[in-house]
């Protein structure tokens, strides 16, 4: 059988393009060629579109006019909100669909006494547990919850880890309400963070193995750091113990899920942590689309602050670098800005 280089899904020896993933199979475009064919001209009904989300190049149509990459509806999304946050999120070259979801609010934060209000930023990404049924709806649901849930708990005047863990609380029961019948029940993992614009301690929360990455700017904020810890069988096998970080990571049940937020996990409170940068820098929000090929914080880092100033480039940097190393996931990246702390201000 014959197979997509770049995808792996089934092609015939007659095709042109992948019809999977758009990739060209020969003439100018496939590998060893020397160049990268353009995909067929498709009339652009949609307007102004993101570049492609696997070279950068120009899409038309829902395909990249370069390497040739196809995007459904839904397949790929790109969130903004304002210029200090912005998010990606897109299917990855092996799922027939992305169960990612993400979503940003931008916060109103009550006055108290002569603390005058302020502002921050609630952010949530869910992944979809794949070998649960309907797992998309289960994150989809989890963040639209967990986001209004975080908002509307900051706004009422309620501190971080409260404000978080009603968060939690809300996208639990939602996902557990999708549950159809016992052994029915779509499941996703949960991170969110609350993010004071004017700099300060900040808020994660989570369930599951997605994360969340402090990107440090320099002195004097902290070094850049894993602010998570996964609740997986390989975090779990470390933590007794029983193996090294390096013999768990290689193990068949390294990505064995231990919490996450379903009607067949009871347990799902999740944890809640507080973090004071000390000074500027980013938050990094992702699924383990992105983290599985580059776990290290550092590593990561250098990838974000690479991207430039933009948060939205720094994420679509980050997604692109999934793709490019195969994407066998679903990849959402959600980068937040944070300004160097000013007195007398933030999220409480």
């Amino acid at each position: 059988m014959l197979t997509c280089p770049v995808c792996g899904d089934a092609v015939a020896a007659e095709d042109a393009f992948c019809e999977h993933c758009g990739h060209a199979l020969r003439g100018e475009g496939a590998p060893g060629a020397g160049g990268v064919a353009a995909a067929p001209t498709v009339p652009d009904t949609a307007g102004s579109q993101p570049p492609c989300a696997r070279c950068g190049a120009r899409v038309s149509g829902g395909a990249c006019t370069e390497c040739g990459l196809r995007r459904r509806t839904g397949d790929h999304s790109e969130l903004r909100l304002g210029t200090g946050a912005a998010g990606v999120s897109d299917r990855g070259l092996r799922h027939e669909r992305n169960e990612d979801a993400m979503a940003l609010r931008a916060v109103d934060l009550p006055g108290a006494g002569d603390r005058a209000a302020g502002s921050a930023t609630a952010a949530v990404v869910c992944d979809g547990v794949s070998s649960s049924p309907r797992p998309d709806s289960a994150a989809a649901a989890a963040v639209e919850a967990g986001a209004t849930a975080l908002a509307a708990s900051l706004e009422s005047g309620q501190g971080t880890a409260e404000a978080l863990s009603a968060a939690l609380r809300r996208a639990a029961v939602t996902v557990a309400a999708l549950a159809e019948a016992p052994g029915q029940a779509p499941a996703c993992t949960f991170v969110g963070a609350a993010v004071p614009a004017s700099g300060g301690p900040l808020g994660v929360a989570w369930v599951g193995d997605s994360r969340a990455y402090w990107v440090s700017e320099g002195r004097p904020a902290a070094p850049s750091a894993l602010l998570t810890r996964d609740d997986s069988w390989s975090e779990a096998m470390v933590a007794m113990h029983v193996l090294s970080p390096e013999e768990a990571a290689v193990s068949p049940h390294a990505h064995t899920l231990t919490a996450w937020l379903g009607a067949d996990y009871s347990g799902a409170a999740g944890r809640v942590a507080a973090f004071d940068p000390g000074g500027a820098g980013r938050l990094l929000l992702c699924s383990d689309g992105l983290w599985n090929h580059l776990p290290e914080p550092a590593e990561l880092a250098g990838l974000v602050r690479g991207a430039g100033a933009d948060p939205l480039a720094a994420a679509r940097a980050c997604v692109r670098f999934a793709l490019e190393r195969g994407g066998r996931d679903n990849v959402t990246a959600v980068v937040i800005d944070v300004p160097g702390p000013r007195t007398g201000e933030g999220v409480r």
